[in-house]
């Protein structure tokens, strides 16, 4: 039963350091990808959930690109052309995760590996080709070394972000914004302890540097299947609205089983707000299952959210109405608005839950559209010691929307502003917040 539903922002080796796998004798790389490549045509042959492949013609594409694995001259060529084989899909969720023997750490900022699992604690997004640091993660000690939400990100290590953004390939604007993202992300990243050199500049134009030792992301460590360590966090508060209406706030970065007693405990503690808001912004996705879960917490029928659609077969995704809490307590799920955040990095899972209570009118999305990357997938290893993540099924809301390719248009979509986030501002959040003060339970 396929329960993965992670986007490509965290499955695709430039952005997660490589998987763990026994390394190698050099002298049989090509037997190895050879068998890979075999792997990976079959795999995709006998569970791709269109039975048309897209239209593609999938016997075409193994007669034309094995003879290149064959007669390739390197183990890098020979992966490409197995990279270049999936991507004939079209679709997300097809993706090769290098392993720690083939892994390249030591390339420039935008090639296909993390130089090293240790990174500066700060958010960033790409705005009209700037990089423009949006959030600090962790302590507010990141602040206090110079760095803070509003700045743009001018340069990492020597490296130019602008150089960096302008390389960025993809087939649409939006693909092309996520390659430019993925390779300031690569920069900022590097071995423990190592110092980054940041060029930032304030909206008011000052330029300074700053040095930064890099430090590994914080969050409760988890290892799932063959995928690299995750870090799961949870952040709640409670905000007030305009109108003095008490709010309670709930983030996570990633659908894993880890959040769901830091959720639940959230979700008691604010049901007698007057509304709720779930923020997805950055969250790639998890478990597809989880959704039934959380969505549980806000409906009070076993509602139909979703659909994935497989070969052979169908999983339907359905609301689990929460109605008892652990310790045996009757309750009403909760009743008031509901507001969920997304934007350019919400995806696969954040994206299905979004869309699927959007679809039923019982959340009213804030942001900027999302990825558009959700399809359920699963993983497995091949020959060379890599990991193949692949997608057995679709997934499509009880109205009929299909997320793949188009994301989740917010209802109300909000631009980042430099100016904002530097005066301390969360501008979706603020729209969601004030969006709570007329609307009804």
């Amino acid at each position: 039963m396929p329960t993965l539903l992670l986007a490509v922002v965290l499955a695709t080796a430039g952005l997660s350091a490589a998987t763990p796998a026994p390394v190698r004798q050099s002298g049989d790389w090509h037997a190895a990808l050879l068998a890979s490549f075999d792997d990976v045509w079959q795999t995709v042959h006998d569970t791709y959930y269109d039975p048309a492949f897209g239209g593609v013609d999938w016997d075409a594409v193994r007669a034309e690109l094995r003879p290149d694995v064959e007669h390739a001259a390197s183990a890098a060529a020979a992966r490409q052309v197995i990279a270049s084989m999936i991507a004939r899909l079209g679709q997300s969720h097809f993706v090769i995760l290098p392993s720690a023997a083939s892994a390249n750490r030591s390339g420039p900022p935008g090639d296909d590996t993390l130089p090293g699992e240790a990174s500066v604690p700060v958010e960033v997004r790409i705005v009209d080709n700037t990089a423009l640091i949006t959030a600090i993660d962790g302590d507010a000690f990141v602040t206090r070394a110079g760095l803070e939400p509003g700045q743009l990100l001018v340069d990492i290590d020597g490296h130019d972000t602008a150089a960096l953004i302008a390389a960025a390939v993809g087939a649409d604007p939006r693909a092309r914004a996520f390659d430019a993202w993925r390779r300031v992300y690569r920069a900022l990243h590097g071995q423990t302890g190592s110092i980054a050199t940041l060029g930032v500049r304030s909206v008011d134009g000052r330029r300074s540097t700053v040095p930064f030792a890099r430090v590994i992301e914080t969050g409760q460590a988890l290892t799932l299947g063959n995928l690299p360590t995750l870090h799961v966090r949870v952040s709640t508060h409670e905000d007030v609205t305009p109108a003095h209406k008490h709010v309670g706030v709930i983030g996570f970065n990633l659908w894993m089983t880890p959040i769901n007693q830091a959720v639940d405990d959230a979700i008691e503690r604010y049901r007698h707000d007057d509304g709720l808001v779930i923020d997805l912004r950055g969250n790639p996705g998890g478990l597809a299952t989880m959704i039934t879960g959380v969505a549980g917490h806000l409906l009070t029928e076993p509602v139909l959210l979703a659909t994935s659609h497989m070969r052979g077969a169908t999983l339907q995704y359905i609301a689990n109405p929460r109605v008892v809490t652990p310790d045996g307590r009757t309750v009403e799920p909760f009743a008031g608005p509901v507001a969920v955040l997304v934007d350019e990095l919400t995806g696969s899972t954040s994206e299905c839950f979004a869309a699927s209570l959007q679809s039923i009118g019982r959340v009213r999305v804030f942001g900027r559209p999302t990825m558009g990357q959700a399809l359920a997938a699963v993983t497995k290893r091949l020959a060379d010691g890599d990991v193949f993540m692949y997608a057995l099924g679709d997934f499509v809301t009880s109205t009929g929307r299909r997320i793949e390719g188009d994301g989740v248009t917010p209802d109300v979509v909000v631009p980042l502003s430099a100016a904002a986030l530097a005066a301390g501002h969360d501008p979706t959040l603020d729209a969601a917040l004030a969006w709570v003060d007329g609307a009804r339970r």
